[in-house]
């Protein structure tokens, strides 16, 4: 790989290895390397998905024209590359794979609440009405105490129980002062007592909800089983329906695979998916599996990706070969998805 300099001299290259044994059976390695944020969000999700245990092998940052010889020399059964667009494109190679970088989740509320209600799946109207039944209420907030209530005994504790060593969020101040202090804090209520919340920040220059910050009390799993954590949405987009100046609720981001358990369950709310219109929107994820054995095809098959048509539209990727099937059961089926290619991956370098 390569980079043109006028592009990237002002965004450093870090990268990441990492070495484990992989869920095909076998010992692997998997790099990453390009912009920061993908350490944040790609190369764990992959660690993840690639991986049944893992250790970072080697991490730091490089020049971009090193990128190749990094490469050549750490040998990788699968290599990440995140990085502007104009980079990827003069990094690809024939059997390289490119995705987007980021998904983003957006519902239309411009109209009115009943018509939000039609465009939710049945499944979640039908778990929405039980849960009011249940005693489920919401309230919003503007008071600091409030914020900073739900900040440490919901939000923390939510993502720590979660995601363990891999929880990220916004800190302390930021979230008060560039979310909450620009939007609201919503309180779900379980007759009475408060049992979950968000914090959303209002953009009024693009009549946009941000729905940011999420959590539940102390973090614990029953919050999620009884359905506090789910009505959490059901109360943003209803507030969000309400408002004269807001049209749409932004549930943010996600990785660009089918596979990522929030892309399936946001959909679920009549949300289109779309390419960010921030930074991650102008980057792409060009993945490279350099000998396409059995690590790199399980992750693939089992990943399907989230890319561009010839048209710039949004399509899924699936892969396939000799033994295994595209991963139907992993649906593609989302606002704002055009189309699905499937591809062989015995075929995928003559």
């Amino acid at each position: 790989m390569s980079a043109d300099l006028s592009i990237t001299q002002k965004i450093p290259c870090h990268f990441r290895v990492y070495r484990g044994n992989s869920k095909a059976g076998e010992m692997a390695r998997l790099v990453y390397v390009g912009v920061s944020e993908g350490l944040i969000y790609i190369a764990p999700f992959v660690d993840q998905c690639f991986f049944e245990h893992s250790t970072v092998e080697q991490e730091g940052t490089l020049e971009w024209k090193q990128l190749e010889c990094f490469l050549n020399q750490n040998q990788p059964d699968t290599s990440l590359l995140m990085a502007p667009l104009e980079v990827v494109q003069q990094c690809q190679r024939p059997g390289d794979i490119v995705g987007l970088s980021r998904l983003h989740q957006k519902v239309d509320v411009s109209s009115d609440w009943e018509h939000v209600q039609r465009e939710l799946s049945h499944r979640e109207n039908k778990r929405r009405v039980q849960l009011v039944g249940q005693g489920f209420g919401f309230d919003v907030s503007l008071k600091d105490e409030d914020f900073f209530a739900f900040y440490r005994s919901m939000h923390v504790p939510t993502m720590r129980a979660r995601y363990g060593r891999f929880a990220r969020s916004v800190p302390e101040q930021s979230a008060y002062l560039e979310l909450f202090k620009q939007g609201v804090l919503f309180r779900v209520c379980l007759k009475g007592d408060w049992v979950a919340g968000s914090v959303s920040q209002v953009d009024e220059s693009t009549r946009t909800l941000n729905a940011r910050l999420i959590g539940v009390r102390d973090g614990a799993a029953i919050y999620r089983v009884n359905g506090a954590q789910n009505y959490v949405y059901h109360a943003i987009l209803e507030w969000a329906s309400h408002q004269s100046n807001i049209d749409c609720v932004d549930f943010q981001g996600c990785e660009p695979f089918l596979s990522k358990g929030t892309f399936q369950y946001k959909k679920r709310f009549g949300a289109k998916a779309v390419v960010p219109d921030n930074a991650f929107g102008q980057w792409r994820l060009l993945i490279r599996a350099h000998k396409l054995g059995a690590s790199a095809r399980q992750f693939l098959i089992n990943n399907p990706v989230v890319g561009l048509d010839a048209e710039g539209r949004l399509q899924a990727q699936y892969f396939y070969d000799a033994g295994h099937e595209i991963r139907s059961d992993i649906p593609f089926a989302s606002k704002g998805i055009s189309s699905q290619v499937s591809h062989n991956l015995d075929q995928w370098h003559g």
